[in-house]
């Protein structure tokens, strides 16, 4: 009898231990799906704020490329302010995209089952690396003309305004976010 006692004992010691883990494995996969779901809502929220700063900074990016179509020295030199200014909106649009990707930096870095957030994720990082891109080639783009500017400026005395060269508010070289081995929004050509 006390063989048999002691053999009910371990195996019913053997089930609380079995129920304990049981439980505690459950309480951390309820812990895991609400802290995923916490970061899916994040990603919800604040894809539209993101996919906007997106939105209005590649305006600005059609207005450099409408604006550089006319980029002579001259047009530096008679434009100067002008140019000044654009330029300092233009930073200011892709520090906008920076601050609205912060949620999304720190949120997309993971796999998601559910559809929504990681078609948001995707597409966050694809838009991401190509904005910044963008406005690396665009700098220095314009950063050429405005070397040039300063050696004609240099020339005639420097009697014309000063013209600010871009900023590179964020990166300085081009970023592969997404780790595709492809730099989306690159421009080809540069001289670099």
């Amino acid at each position: 009898m006390k063989k048999s006692l002691k053999i009910i004992g371990i195996v019913m010691l053997i089930i609380i231990i079995i129920f304990i883990g049981a439980w505690i494995w459950i309480d951390g996969l309820k812990e895991d799906r609400v802290a995923t779901q916490a970061k899916m809502d994040e990603i919800t929220k604040a894809y539209p704020n993101f996919n906007k700063a997106v939105d209005d900074f590649s305006n600005l990016r059609n207005q450099f490329y409408t604006y550089k179509e006319d980029l002579y020295l001259e047009t530096l030199r008679d434009n100067a302010n002008a140019w000044n200014t654009f330029m300092e909106s233009y930073k200011n649009g892709i520090q906008k995209v920076e601050d609205n990707a912060l949620v999304l930096k720190k949120n997309c870095d993971e796999e998601y089952g559910d559809v929504g957030a990681s078609t948001k994720c995707t597409a966050f990082k694809a838009n991401y690396e190509a904005a910044m891109n963008y406005y690396i080639s665009d700098i220095k783009i314009y950063n050429q003309m405005v070397d040039e500017y300063n050696k004609y400026n240099q020339e005639n005395g420097n009697t014309f305004a000063k013209v600010n060269e871009g900023e590179y508010s964020i990166y300085s070289d081009y970023i592969d976010y997404d780790k595709d081995g492809e730099y989306f929004g690159k421009e080809d050509g540069l001289n670099e």
